[in-house]
């Protein structure tokens, strides 16, 4: 190469030159050849093997990057390398060295789908396996890893192939075939390199199948020594113990392990497994002494655990600002999105229940909803319910209650004692006493059993159902879990006595409640209820005798205004009027700031009338609001004073008192009523223009009171009377857009659509119609709208429009509108000459709707039409008979008198 430049065989001599510097590890040199022969002889037939050597050299030496150049440039020059499957082989392997993974399969899987042949298939088969291993894809592992050309390779190969492949079953927790895999390893290459951690990989194989003896066998093996795998062996060996329950025999290798490696990192974690470990076993002391030392661990995670760990067991010794403390601590360390801030943020719910701060425990709860909703998701529903419970909330207390599906026979018990409550607060009292009676009935033993009965006692009652609260009451009398030294639950006994229905063991048991506790609260209310009953069962001189008992006995008492007006309603009753009238006074007198007053005002005005002389019940209104001008009532007792006349059809007296009302109370939140009995006195007078004055005003002055959607239909009606029907409709229009969510709108939509029956407009009253049955289709209005519907479409001949709203009323509701819509589906179909399915219909106004004479008697008539058309005059003639005998003198008896008399 260097003096016989011209030689035939100079080419080929540069070539194995740099071969034989390769062989004697002279890269360098070797380069320098190969290059020499690229430069002198390029496209010659030697240039794509000497790129393969010139990468091979690179790779020897580790420069990758250079290797990877010229391996590339040798993959291209297929037609002069020699070498393309070696080239392609140490290009994967180079990738692999770099730790590009990715490249490096695409180069073994190119050698394994394009060179069968190669002598490198065995050898990229297991590099392959590997990178994917690295790669995390273990299944792609596994299935290269498990050829079995594999069985073929060297020891050293075969034996790497074989752990990895252990490693990648073990990865995709196929811990059986992991454990087969391991063993054969085992047996077959006892003196491996990977022989402590394939014994470890098979320990953990055999742990993660609850193989926990066999487990503890491999561990304990491998846990002598002082490398990290001795190390975590000594630690896992005392967890097979613990996962056997072998508490004793695992707290005793931990502390052996503490003696053994004081110093080693396992330290700290040794420590929160044996403040585990002695909190399970209640003792609480050592448990504290080892977890407050994790807790001073440089690990966060041991740091989060210990001091979660110590909350839980200050939240069970019922210590809650500790616990929430150290729950803190334990959320402070712990890792994003970890279990153990779950577990924090839980305890931290708990705490913050416990200690009150409803807020607080919600925001901490919620959180964990929202990060993981499936995390001890009974335990979080149920603090949610008490927080909601303790906030009054009961229906969202009640949801959380209800999405508990636990096993826990604590939370169990809680969840359903706070279900009952849940219901019992809501006023709900068959389900509250359904859930009461359960937890007494499973909870017999617990020590909230009697509460639960009081409270099922109180949900009979509450549900009317006296005679089972009664029953309730004896039996904790009976077996001595509640005694009458309770004046409360006395009172609440003697009261479902009364309820059902053992009047005289009431009345005994009231007294006795009062003689046993003088001093009570109870006392004077039970002699009034004594009276009460007496009143209750229309022996009025002795409820006057026992009210007057109760003021003699506690003449300082609070009930004094009740029984003042107690003894009225008696006497009223009695129609003994003048004495009513002198007792409904003395609450007006003597306790002019009473509750009671508004009533007594009202015994007394019905005590005048009844005597004829409501001028002095007007009287006493204007004298009492004058004397009391400022009482919380007195507004309403001086707007008595102008019902008064209005219900004595004293209408323009009625006026000036409203007026006069309106003057003397302005701030009134009656003022609205005011305004509508104005225009109510003027209608009555037939002074429309005062009176749709009147209650526009009440409608555009006031349009969140009650009384707007009734002034707006009164003058709805008005109109309609004057057949101003545009004038109703607009006023209709403007209330539904100004009284948006009026429960009155129903209502309103639906006389507007009778207006426009008034007007003539059929098709606009028809769309109307369909708009209330369809969007308020649980008011009375939507079905009263399909009637309607149906009257057009009847009249229209759309026959089956008409007959499905006429049947679904006829079998939805059983009141006069049914009545109607039997009516008028029998005479739909009588039109249609369906005669004999009309006899039917119309049968069933007779059997279902007998009540309402109106509908009966139509269709004893339109039965006698029936009747006639299919020529049984007989049948005919006893069904108008039937109308005359209960219609002699009126409209119904003289229309069958001649159609009988057609008949003949």
């Amino acid at each position: 190469v260097n003096h016989i430049i011209w030689s035939n065989v100079r080419e080929e001599a540069f070539y194995h030159l740099g071969l034989i510097y390769y062989e004697f590890e002279k890269y360098s040199i070797a380069r320098a050849r190969f290059e020499s022969l690229l430069e002198e002889y390029r496209g010659g037939k030697y240039s794509g093997s000497a790129m393969y050597w010139i990468g091979e050299s690179y790779a020897a030496e580790n420069k990758l990057d250079e290797a990877i150049e010229f391996l590339l440039k040798a993959i291209k020059d297929k037609q002069s390398n020699s070498y393309r499957d070696y080239t392609i082989y140490t290009l994967a392997t180079v990738y692999e060295k770099k730790g590009d993974y990715e490249n490096a399969v695409k180069y073994y899987d190119q050698l394994l789908s394009y060179y069968r042949n190669s002598s490198l298939l065995v050898s990229a088969q297991i590099r392959i396996g590997v990178c994917y291993f690295y790669l995390k894809d273990y299944q792609s592992s596994i299935l290269e890893l498990n050829n079995p050309l594999l069985d073929d390779l060297p020891d050293n190969f075969y034996s790497e192939s074989l752990y990895l492949l252990a490693n990648s079953y073990y990865r995709v927790q196929d811990y059986y075939e992991a454990e087969k895999v391991y063993s054969e390893l085992l047996e077959k290459f006892p003196g491996t390199d990977y022989i402590r951690d394939a014994k470890y990989g098979l320990a953990w194989s055999l742990f993660q199948q609850n193989k926990y003896n066999d487990a503890f066998r491999v561990f304990n093996h491998l846990s002598t020594g002082d490398d990290s795998i001795a190390v975590e062996s000594f630690y896992w060996k005392a967890e097979a113990k613990r996962y056997l329950g072998k508490n004793k025999e695992a707290i005793t290798i931990y502390r052996n392990l503490l003696s053994n490696h004081s110093s080693s990192f396992i330290v700290p974690r040794v420590e929160y497994q044996l403040g585990l470990l002695y909190f399970n076993s209640k003792d609480i002391k050592s448990s504290k002494r080892y977890l407050l030392t994790a807790a001073s661990s440089n690990e966060a995670d041991v740091r989060a655990r210990a001091y979660t760990l110590l909350g839980e067991l200050e939240l069970d010794n019922k210590k809650y600002a500790s616990a929430n403390n150290y729950f803190e601590q334990g959320l402070n360390y712990a890792a994003e999105d970890s279990d153990v801030q779950l577990r924090s943020m839980l305890g931290l719910g708990a705490a913050l229940y416990y200690l009150g701060r409803n807020d607080d425990a919600m925001e901490y709860l919620n959180k964990i909803l929202a990060a993981s909703p499936d995390f001890e998701r009974d335990r979080v529903n149920y603090y949610l319910a008490e927080n909601y419970f303790d906030r009054q909330k009961y229906n969202q207390a009640l949801e959380r209650f209800n999405g508990i599906t636990t096993q826990d026979e604590d939370i169990k018990r809680l969840t359903l004692y706070g279900t009952a409550y849940c219901y019992f607060n809501l006023g709900d009292y068959e389900n509250s006493a359904f859930r009461f009676a359960e937890y007494a009935k499973v909870y017999p033993n617990d020590e909230r059993v009697t509460d639960a009965k009081l409270r099922l006692a109180d949900s009979y009652f509450g549900s009317k159902n006296y005679t089972a609260s009664y029953q309730v009451y004896k039996d904790l009398f009976i077996s001595q879990k509640l005694s009458l030294d309770d004046p409360n639950v006395y009172y609440q006994y003697a009261q479902a006595l009364y309820k059902s229905g053992k009047t005289e063991s009431a009345i005994k048991e009231f007294s006795n409640l009062q003689e046993k506790f003088p001093n009570s609260s109870y006392a004077d209310v039970s002699l009034y209820t004594i009276g009460w009953i007496h009143f209750q069962q229309g022996d009025f001189e002795t409820a006057i005798d026992k009210y007057r008992g109760v003021m003699d006995v506690y003449s300082r008492t609070t009930l004094a205004p009740v029984i003042y007006y107690s003894i009225g309603d008696a006497y009223f009753n009695m129609s003994n009027y003048d004495s009513a009238i002198d007792n409904y006074r003395k609450v007006l007198t003597n306790y002019p700031s009473s509750d009671y007053v508004f009533d007594a005002v009202n015994g007394i005005q019905y005590s005048y009338v009844a005597k004829g002389k409501p001028e002095k019940a007007i009287a006493l209104i204007d004298g009492f609001v004058n004397e009391n001008p400022s009482l919380k009532f007195s507004d309403q007792i001086y707007l008595k004073k102008a019902e008064i006349y209005y219900s004595n059809r004293e209408y323009e007296a009625a006026k000036e008192s409203y007026k006069d009302f309106i003057e003397k109370f302005s701030n009134s939140k009656f003022i609205p009523d005011a305004y509508y009995w104005l225009g109510k006195s003027a209608d009555n007078l037939e002074q429309y223009e005062d009176a749709i004055f009147y209650f526009n005003v009440a409608f555009q002055k006031y349009p969140k009171s009650e009384i707007a959607a009734s002034s707006v239909l009164e003058m709805g009606s008005i109109y309609n009377s004057l057949e101003n029907y545009g004038a109703a409709i607009s006023k209709y229009n403007l209330a539904i857009e100004k009284l948006e969510g009026s429960p009155g709108i129903p209502e309103i939509l639906y006389m507007k659509g009778l207006t426009y029956i008034n007007a003539d407009s059929l098709q606009q009253a028809y769309k109307v119609f369909s708009d209330v049955s369809y969007y308020y289709r649980e008011t009375i209005f939507a079905d009263k709208s399909k009637f309607e519907s149906g009257l057009i479409d009847l009249a229209a001949g759309r026959y089956e429009n008409s007959d499905n709203n006429f049947l679904e009323l006829a079998e939805k509701r059983n009141d006069e509108l049914g009545a109607k819509g039997q009516y008028y589906y029998g005479l739909s179909l009588y039109e249609q000459a369906k005669y004999t399915d009309a006899i039917s219909a119309l049968v069933r106004v007779r059997t279902v709707f007998s009540m309402y004479d109106e509908w009966l008697t139509k269709s004893y008539m339109a039965l006698g039409d029936c009747y006639v058309k299919l020529d049984d005059n007989r049948k005919a003639e006893e069904m108008y008979r039937i109308v005359i005998s209960k219609h002699k003198n009126d409209s119904f008896g003289k229309e069958a008198r001649q159609k009988v008399r057609e008949l003949k």
